[in-house]
This record gives structure tokens, sequence and C-alpha cells, in this order.
């Protein structure tokens, strides 16, 4: 009981909503971009629940490698139970046989996310603790993979819009991983790593963050201005700029702060993005509603090549004369 205790904790439970988020915004994207009724819904729940093992035993495998004792973001520091690390291993191996159950593409992202996290912790290759080992593992796993795992489940083929999207995010996350290490210099440099904040400190970690952030914000921008995003997304710029704001407080905060100040920065981060949902489902109700190409057919530019640019009627009508909704 006491070991099972343990694992939760260090699961940080707190934090798995956004991990399976990562998935649902591909599977999201997917249906966005390609304006489809709901599908693979059932391909979807296998790689939440693969990503939710991922996810635990990531964590399993770093708190063998850590043993925190500091304040710990979105969980709390207790002693690892003895065996941590094969509880670790059995989670990474959970996830892949999950994954595989929803397809090959997904299979493979998780396949690679286990070796990266393995890279991250075991303690022959410490990269939690490399300037760019950390940074590198963080915005291919969660950045990238994670919302590919998803998209997957969708069963489309890719295009160059959702290339550009998910690096974009890679960006994203690259921006929140260094603002989650700011405030934890000193148990870093007291665990012998070498990660931004120990090398150059809490400011220019933060600095970092906000650059990586604001080059993911911006190029979101730049679509929606060319028209591959819709146009009504300009109007979430000012939330950008209420994310960065925080983020400028938080470095003149003495000894980079603390993990209540990620929580804020996180919880004005998820605003922004659901506002900025908000806009795009603005668009589509406004698309619907006059009958127009709608989701990802109905921006100026940058529409799939294998489905055209028609109305929701329309669309339906050409599915079920070409069985395209049924074999993509």
């Amino acid at each position: 009981m006491k070991t099972a205790r343990a694992l939760w904790f260090l699961a940080r439970p707190r934090l798995a909503p956004y991990v399976m988020t990562l998935t649902l915004v591909g599977f999201g994207w997917a249906h966005w971009d390609r304006a489809l009724r709901l599908r693979g819904g059932v391909a979807w729940m296998l790689v939440a629940a693969s990503w939710l093992a991922l996810h635990a035993g990531t964590l399993w495998l770093n708190a063998a490698l850590d043993r925190d004792e500091g304040e710990v973001l979105y969980g709390r520091a207790v002693p690892p139970p003895p065996g941590i690390s094969t509880y670790g291993y059995i989670g990474l191996a959970v996830s892949v046989l999950l994954a595989g159950l929803a397809g090959p593409i997904a299979a493979a992202c998780s396949g690679l996310c286990v070796v990266l996290s393995v890279l991250y912790s075991h303690p022959a290759t410490r990269w939690k603790g490399h300037p760019l080992g950390g940074p590198l593992v963080n915005g291919l796993g969660y950045g990238l993979l994670s919302s590919l795992a998803g998209w997957s489940a969708a069963g489309v083929p890719t295009n160059l819009r959702s290339v550009i999207v998910w690096l974009l995010s890679s960006l994203g996350v690259m921006g929140c991983y260094f603002a989650a290490q700011a405030f934890q210099q000193e148990e870093d440099a007291e665990r012998g790593y070498r990660t931004l904040v120990v090398t150059h400190g809490p400011a220019a970690t933060l600095q970092a963050a906000r650059l990586c952030l604001a080059a993911g914000f911006i190029g979101g921008m730049i679509l929606a201005i060319i028209g591959w995003f819709p146009r009504i997304c300009l109007a979430g710029i000012p939330m950008w700029w209420w994310v960065d704001d925080w983020l400028r407080q938080w470095g003149a905060a003495p000894g980079g702060g603390s993990a209540a100040h990620a929580q804020t920065m996180a919880r004005r981060l998820l605003i922004a993005v659901l506002v900025c949902l908000a806009l795009v489902f603005g668009a589509y109700v406004r698309e619907s509603l006059r009958h127009e190409p709608v989701a990802g057919l109905g921006t100026h530019a940058g529409h799939p090549p294998d489905r055209p640019r028609l109305s929701a009627q329309e669309l339906i009508a050409w599915e079920k004369a070409s069985g395209k909704e049924l074999t993509e």
C-alpha cells in the first residue's frame, strides 16, 4: 500500500490531463484540417491510455534519478519506493503495447518516446541534465510525437500545414520546459546537471522560454495572415502579450521564483489556447451558417490536396459518392 501511494504521487496525476490533451490536440487537428466527421475515437482512446502509461513510466524513471526533496511542479516530493526503475520500465512497455493496438504510427511514436525517456533519465546518459538534451527530448516527445500519435488515430495523410503546426507546437512545449526549470537552479546544481538554469541562471532560462513561446505564437499568427489559419485568430494577439507579461514579471522574482510562478504561467497559457480555440470555433459556426466550406477547408489557403473545398453539405455528398470518408 505504501508503494502504491508513492507511485501515485510520483506519477503526478495533476499533470496527466495535460499529457492526454497533447494527443487530443493532434486528433482534433486531423479532424479540423480536413473537416472530418468524428472518426478513430477508439484508436485515440488507446493512444491516450498509452500516453498515460508513458507519462507514469517516464516520471518513475525520473524519480529514480532525481529523488526530489524540494518543490515539484504539479506534484509532491516523496521518497521513491524500492524498485521504482522497474515500475518505470513496466509503464513504458505498457505504453508501447497499447499504442501498438492503435496502429503502427502510434506504436512508432510511443517507441521513440520510450527511447527518449530512457535517454533522459538513465544514470548512464542523463540527458535531463544536458543543456540541449533536455529541451530536445521534451520538444520531440511532448511537442511533436504526442500530437503525431493522436493525429494518426484519425487515419489521414499528412500535409505541409500539419508539419508546420507540429513544429510550432514543439517550440511552445520547449518554452514550457525552460520555464519549468527556472526555479530549480539550486537542485539542478546539486545533482551536477548542466541545464540552462545552472549555466546561465533563471533570467536567461525565462528569456529562452519567452523566445520559444513567442516564436510559436508568431508562427501561428503568420499562418493566420497568409490564410492557413482562420484570420479571426489574429484577435488572439493580446493573449500572447498576457502570457509573455507574466514571464517578464516572473523574471524579476528572486531566485527564479517558485512552482507557483510556473503554475500561473500554465494557467495563462491554457486560457490563451482556449480563447484561440473559441475563435476557431466561432469561424466554424459562421461558415456553417453561411453554407461555406468549414474548418481547414474554409481557410483562404493551405487546403489539404486530398479533399475538395466544399461546404459541409456538399462535402457529405462528395464523401458518399466517392467513399473517401471511409477509405482515407
